[in-house]
């Protein structure tokens, strides 16, 4: 006795199999993109936006900013320019005690 399967089971198999084929490629689609960005970023890691020297972390204000080796621009990260203006309002208030305290 063969067993011959049916139409509808035909079917549900052939829509099984797409189903993986599709989650297959959608799951090959986030690690190829997952990797590109991967691979862009450290093309550009720690690299001068203005003329693609290396950039070096100095510390400035207790602030850590980038340093370009090259052309010696100066690149900042979010939020550092604030952090910058904070520390340097802290500096400039220490100075100003110091002068205008009565000893």
């Amino acid at each position: 006795m063969s067993f011959k399967p049916s139409e509808k089971e035909d079917e549900y198999f052939i829509k099984l199999d797409a189903e993986k084929r599709k989650k297959l490629r959608e799951h090959l689609d986030k690690k190829r993109e997952k990797e590109r960005k991967k691979q862009e970023k450290e093309s550009h890691w720690m690299k001068c936006p203005k003329c693609g020297s290396d950039l070096k972390e100095i510390m400035l204000l207790d602030v850590a900013i980038d340093e370009c080796k090259g052309c010696g621009g100066i690149w900042l990260d979010r939020g550092e320019l604030e952090l910058l203006f904070k520390a340097e309002a802290r500096e400039a208030s220490r100075i100003l005690d110091r002068l205008f305290t009565k000893k």
